[in-house]
């Protein structure tokens, strides 16, 4: 008996890859103890009209919310599955059907109308990530074929997907975003809105300068904005406030709780390997969002399509559907660290009479600059009165270096601030930028606003997660939190 045991083991192990009964078998034996799904409203043809006959479609009732969805299947002979999500708008599912033909060549593709949207009318509750990561969840549990799951979100679906990855951690084995909407502090995206490319050299110099002030008073205006009254918490307080006045309206609905939920407090150590495609024209989420996630996730690469806006897969599907491909299947590598700075170089600026820098500095000093960038800087010392400076993908200070900002503003990106920063009368828009050092860190010496997305203070001994928009006197931001 022993032996025929081992035998029969033997000749399992060595069936082929595509001897997929067994799994089958697995699967339905595993069923068997599990309720049936109720199913929802059959669909009709003419609901279907606009997708093609070869993929197969239901509309089931989700046990968690009691809601109808609709659920698309394609490659169903694959055993590693991808769930597409979907963003805001009437389209829902639809959104991916240039990319499904492509993943269902070597991959069972579930996508999902989420409850609200498309097909999936019925129930209203607050459709927030975490009520959406919750359908998810179940999705994944009811849906999955044996070989592992990937995640792919667009806008909206991105920031969901995101959350979901949290949530939920060792659920999924790849993340996949693509320009992921919601991400930055509010007061942080409006001000992108309103804020024109003032690096134009066809202009002159002067005019530059002058549009320089008046954004920058704008941006005055709005960071005034974030830290006043906010009618939607209103909403968040009050659910029957918020059935009352918003009911079915899904698109609202979904949007206002995306902008509820704060995505700087998430623990992305914890999060799978990610993949990042992103237009770099979109102005939806811009590629600004991009480079700050890059910045706080772990493991993570990023694709940009140049001449893209908000939806790649439908304006480029070609490139689209290949850097999809490539992200699910390829490496996924942690990027380089920047080389040890022993620049002995000084960098000056004086009425933006030097705007640009890279590269490595042993101090860079800016007087009356209202149009400097910085791009892959690292500098040890940096001291700034009266200007405006735009950083990115920059390393600024080291261990006990004080930086002194005077009567300026920076706005950050995938940036390290190391020591410690005093500011007076300045203002400062961090996104995906993380402090090293000794507490306190950043020190208001007078009137100091903060917009912070994605930003973290890392101590010898803690880590905190920053987000959202401060004010303060002469304090430091620890003591703010």
């Amino acid at each position: 008996m022993g032996k025929q045991l081992i035998l029969m083991l033997l000749v399992v192990w060595a069936l082929p890859v595509e001897a997929n009964w067994l799994n089958d078998i697995n699967r339905k034996v595993r069923s068997l103890g599990e309720q049936p799904v109720p199913v929802a409203n059959p669909l009709t043809e003419l609901e279907l009209t606009d997708y093609p006959t070869q993929y197969h479609y239901e509309r089931i009732m989700v046990p968690t919310h009691d809601t109808p969805l609709f659920v698309l299947q394609a490659g169903l002979e694959h055993q590693k599955t991808v769930i597409l999500i979907h963003g805001l708008g009437d389209l829902a599912s639809k959104d991916w059907l240039n990319v499904i033909p492509a993943l269902a060549q070597q991959y069972h593709v579930v996508a999902i109308d989420l409850p609200g949207f498309g097909l999936s009318q019925g129930a209203v509750f607050t459709y927030s990530p975490k009520e959406y990561a919750k359908v998810i969840d179940w999705v994944i549990g009811q849906y999955r074929h044996s070989d592992g799951v990937h995640l792919v979100g667009h806008s909206m679906g991105g920031a969901i997907s995101l959350y979901y990855a949290n949530q939920y951690p060792g659920r999924i084995e790849r993340l996949v975003l693509v320009d992921a909407a919601g991400i930055l502090d509010r007061t942080a995206y409006i001000k992108h809105l309103s804020t024109r490319d003032n690096d134009q050299t066809d202009l002159p110099q002067g005019l530059r300068r002058v549009i320089a002030r008046v954004d920058n008073f704008a941006d005055k205006i709005l960071e005034k904005t974030g830290t006043g009254l906010d009618p939607t918490r209103l909403f968040s307080g009050d659910s029957s406030l918020r059935n009352m006045t918003i009911g079915d309206k899904t698109n609202m609905n979904a949007a206002l709780a995306l902008m509820e939920q704060n995505f700087s407090v998430l623990n992305y150590q914890t999060m799978p390997a990610t993949q990042l495609i992103w237009g770099a024209l979109d102005t939806v989420a811009p590629l600004r969002t991009a480079n700050a996630l890059q910045h706080v996730l772990p493991l993570s690469q990023l694709q940009v399509i140049n001449d893209a806006g908000h939806v790649p897969m439908k304006s480029h599907p070609h490139v689209f559907n290949q850097l999809l491909l490539t992200s699910l299947q390829g490496p996924v590598v942690s990027r380089l660290q920047p080389s040890n700075n022993v620049s002995q170089r000084v960098g000056h600026c004086f009425q933006d009479d030097k705007t640009h820098f890279s590269g490595q500095y042993k101090e860079i000093i800016l007087n009356d600059c209202k149009l400097v960038r910085f791009n892959r800087v690292d500098t040890e010392s940096l001291s700034m009165t009266d200007s405006i400076l735009s950083m990115e993908k920059s390393r600024v200070g080291r261990a006990g270096q004080t930086l002194q900002i005077t009567r300026s503003a920076i706005n950050a990106t995938d940036t390290e601030i190391h020591g410690r920063m005093y500011s007076q009368h300045s203002r400062f828009d961090f996104a995906g930028v993380t402090f090293y050092g000794e507490s306190p860190m950043f020190v208001s010496q007078a009137s100091t606003r903060l917009v912070l997305s994605l930003t973290r203070m890392i101590t010898p001994t803690q880590s905190t997660r920053l987000g959202g928009s401060y004010v303060l006197a002469e304090q430091s931001l620890e003591s703010a939190l």
